[in-house]
């Protein structure tokens, strides 16, 4: 059951995410929640951004008018739409999204405060891949980006591409280059890191394509509060060995960092380089070198040292 906090816009609920899970989003950097939103949520949705739907307000902001919120709804930012009782209910609070950010942002979630709206005419070509201006690479995850399609999105409709794993370091793809896409049906919800290399999709279809996308927030300190697998071994887990693109370092120190981080062990994570330890492969006699250590280094996920490590 998820709890609304109605005063300072926050929800509690149960994790609904593993370990396993967690470590996923850790190394991919994506969640995605496919047709999870009603059909007559997503229909609402629709008439409201297209004025169709007169505003009706949960609560007056302060310092804002009616005026001021009706200017608001007719931007391409209507973050009027956070304030409507049944987009909280229905889209902020959808029990499979609150879920899975309460696995990975903690108790107390807070909810958005501003909405971008990306309506695309179709069709038109894909845009260039690029890390939003905003960007930031490190362990940290105090907060995560959603974007919510509310009408059915294939392929066709020029869906958003994104390249797993490039939430932490800088990528760089040709235009030819093709990543993952986020297309699927009407109430499709998408979790992902903020820094993650991406673009708009090339659509080949007729037709308007809405999205709309914001940022729920950490408002607690991490810990593992998850769900928790009890034959789960840090030791041998799946940190990922592969780089997402040349030339950026092997990954695996950054993922398992940011899972450490996120266990609310970051300060004291340490890795000796080489093949130990977070480097797992299935052809190893043994288990690696280096795990739990004390001495050691951090990755400089800044990129400030030759070899990317920083004491």
């Amino acid at each position: 059951m998820t709890t609304y906090n109605e005063t300072d816009r926050t929800f509690d609920c149960e994790p609904s995410l593993t370990d396993s899970q967690v470590l996923a989003f850790c190394r991919d950097g994506y969640l995605m929640l496919p047709g999870v939103v009603d059909d007559e949520t997503n229909q609402r949705s629709c008439a409201w951004l297209n004025g169709e739907l007169p505003a009706d307000p949960s609560y007056m902001p302060e310092g804002l008018t009616i005026e001021d919120l009706e200017r608001i709804r007719g931007t391409h930012e209507p973050s009027t739409l956070l304030l409507e009782q049944w987009y909280i209910d229905n889209v902020l609070l959808n029990a499979e999204l609150a879920g899975a950010l309460r696995s990975l942002l903690g108790r107390h979630v807070g909810l958005p405060v501003l909405v971008s709206k990306h309506n695309t005419n179709c069709p038109n070509p894909a845009w260039f891949w690029h890390h939003d201006n905003d960007y930031v690479f490190g362990p940290e995850l105090n907060y995560l980006e959603v974007f919510y399609y509310p009408r059915d999105t294939p392929n066709e409709m020029g869906p958003t591409e994104i390249v797993p794993g490039s939430h932490i370091t800088r990528t760089h793809l040709e235009p030819e280059d093709k990543g993952v896409s986020t297309a699927g049906p009407a109430g499709t919800l998408a979790i992902h890191h903020q820094s993650i290399y991406h673009r708009k999709g090339e659509a080949t279809a007729t037709g308007v394509r809405p999205m709309l996308k914001y940022n729920y927030w950490r408002t607690v300190a991490p810990e593992r509060d998850w769900i928790v697998e009890p034959d789960f071994d840090f030791r041998t887990a799946n940190y990922g060995n592969e780089v997402p693109l040349p030339p950026a370092p092997s990954v695996n120190r950054y993922v398992a960092h940011m899972f450490y981080w996120l266990c609310g062990k970051g300060d004291h994570f340490r890795t000796i380089g080489g093949q130990a330890w977070p480097c797992v492969t299935e052809n190893q006699i043994g288990p690696s070198y280096g795990f739990d250590s004390t001495e050691g280094y951090r990755p400089d996920w800044q990129r400030k040292s030759l070899d990317s490590y920083e004491r």
